[in-house]
């Protein structure tokens, strides 16, 4: 049994937590939280409680999974940095890089299934998949068949195709409020997918990311809301700079509806 400690309590967080609890000693690193408490998955309640604990109380695991959302990597670096475990780093986009490369044993990780809050401590797991990650092999195979996990070196290129999934179906999904599926059904919808990732091939010349590849991920998902269609329903904070962000930032002169996009996220943001 492995102590395994998870920051950040949200969707990817607590699909975490429900899994790697049943078989392991879990701490739940959240600003505002302690105690314990059981995971509801699937409308389940698992077995084995997970410690609760403040950030602010952090102690060091056998390994530790970041979980929150890419623009909150910043914050908790200063826990982590001088720490001697793997540091295994969960975010959408590719803008958490640099802040999360302060770590000593820094872990890219992607994941790729699907997962819903659903109240406090409820989580559904609503699509199946794997979590693959890089940089070195630490034996995160053997903590959850559930989970998944695939080590594959190098991570970069995997990364990057996942940066293309988001940045063609968050923005996408959030500016008009659909379910991922409702990018191949509607033709208007499609044309934006297919423009945004042709600028995306434009700004990463070097990617090997087809259509098809994305066109597959969103038929999987298709039910889906996606993460930044439900930051923008919640009046919340979305990951629009680490994802669009970042993309526009290697050339956004190659990308004006891609530009186009992440204006229209931004104004929904400030309301």
């Amino acid at each position: 049994m492995k102590r395994i400690g998870i920051i950040g309590g949200g969707a990817v967080g607590l699909l975490l937590a429900s899994y790697l609890a049943e078989r392991h000693d879990v701490t739940l690193y959240t600003r505002s939280k302690t105690g314990a408490a059981f995971v509801e998955r699937d409308g389940r309640t698992g077995d084995r409680p997970v410690r609760l604990e403040k950030i602010e109380r952090f102690k060091t695991p056998d390994l530790v999974f970041v979980a929150t959302k890419s623009y909150d990597v910043t914050d908790v670096i200063p826990y982590l940095e001088n720490i001697e475990v793997p540091v295994i780093f969960l975010q959408n986009g590719m803008g958490h890089i640099e802040a999360a490369s302060r770590v000593k044993r820094p872990i890219f990780a992607v994941n790729e299934h699907g997962a819903m809050r659903e109240g406090e401590f409820g989580v559904l797991h609503t699509g199946k998949g794997r979590i693959r990650y890089g940089d070195e092999r630490v034996g995160l195979e053997e903590l959850s068949p559930e989970l998944a996990f695939e080590f594959t070196a190098p991570i970069a290129p995997v990364m990057i195709a996942k940066l293309f999934i988001n940045a063609v179906v968050n923005p996408i999904t959030a500016v008009h409020g659909v379910r991922n599926g409702e990018i191949l059904t509607s033709p208007g919808l499609l044309e934006d997918a297919m423009g945004v990732y042709r600028e995306m091939c434009l700004l990463f010349p070097e990617a090997d990311v087809d259509f098809e590849t994305i066109r597959g991920v969103i038929e999987r998902t298709a039910q889906n809301r996606s993460s930044m269609l439900e930051d923008v329903s919640k009046g919340r904070r979305t990951e629009i700079e680490p994802i669009v962000g970042f993309a526009l930032a290697h050339g956004e002169e190659k990308a004006p509806l891609l530009r186009r996009y992440y204006e229209e996220v931004k104004r929904r943001e400030e309301r």
